[in-house]
């Protein structure tokens, strides 16, 4: 089985390349998990269609203790047989979203749900626009092997990621290991030396780089991922390779990081 996990920081498109990579292993007839960890409540929408209302394991979780649950209960399908879970939706200001990611890898041991068995490929979708511990709980307590990092051009999306190996670094104990960097660009005129320079300072390489395109907008607004809305798309060769390398990949990297200062002087020097 091959558990990967899906980091950046908010709107950096980490959700909408987890779902066309989940959507790309189930085409490989592969069995798929797809775990939302991000309070947008994004990442499985485009994968259950026009669903709505699905209840989350912190909304299940309030009116029953954790030996109650079961597979059924948390899991749901899509056309593609793709099972996907929702860890938590919270509302405004109320509650705490990574505690909620906390709880639902409890669950997960309960009910043995990642028995190698069980998938071919699990894929966490998992939000680092903060400092909450528990957000880090897929390499925290083990449940993931590789680390992908999508990240833009911007100076914060860099910052992110520089964070999130942190994060690495500190947990590798657990097995878990950075693999390489996504780059989903913001405009396709931007410079990627810098992300380059930056990707090569951590030890790792861009492995992928994704050009804006309206198209996934388009797709999107219809609540669709490219393999329905436009299943010719040159951008699905993409996905398709992506995924194809992430199963052959056995790439694993603690990552070298920046200090806070020697991150501001990385950008100084690349854009002052």
């Amino acid at each position: 089985m091959k558990k990967i996990v899906i980091y950046g920081k908010w709107w950096i498109g980490k959700s909408t390349t987890s779902t066309h990579l989940s959507v790309a292993f189930a085409s490989k007839w592969l069995r798929v998990l797809q775990v939302w960890c991000d309070p947008k409540h994004d990442s499985c929408k485009r994968v259950l269609s026009w669903v709505r209302d699905i209840p989350t394991v912190i909304e299940l979780s309030k009116d029953r203790d954790i030996y109650e649950f079961t597979k059924d209960l948390i899991i749901h399908k899509w056309r593609f047989w793709i099972d996907c879970i929702e860890a938590w939706w919270p509302i405004a200001w109320i509650g705490c979203a990574g505690r909620g990611i906390s709880l639902m890898f409890e669950i997960f041991d309960e009910i043995g749900l990642l028995d190698e068995s069980n998938y071919d490929v699990v894929i966490f979708d998992v939000l680092w626009d903060v400092v909450c511990w528990w957000f880090a709980s897929p390499i925290k307590v083990g449940f993931a092997d590789q680390v992908y990092i999508v990240l833009s051009e911007e100076i914060m999306s860099l910052y992110a990621a520089n964070n999130i190996s942190k994060a690495i670094v500190n947990y590798h104990k657990n097995w878990v290991w950075l693999s390489w960097i996504i780059l989903n660009l913001r405009s396709n005129e931007s410079d990627v030396k810098v992300v380059e320079d930056f990707s090569k300072s951590l030890w790792t390489e861009i492995v992928w780089i994704m050009n804006r395109s309206d198209w996934i907008l388009q797709a999107e607004r219809k609540n669709m991922t490219l393999y329905e809305f436009d299943s010719n798309h040159i951008d699905l060769q993409k996905y398709n390779k992506l995924a194809d390398f992430m199963l052959k990949n056995e790439n694993k990297i603690i990552p070298i990081t920046f200090t806070d200062r020697e991150f501001d002087d990385f950008i100084y020097d690349k854009f002052y």
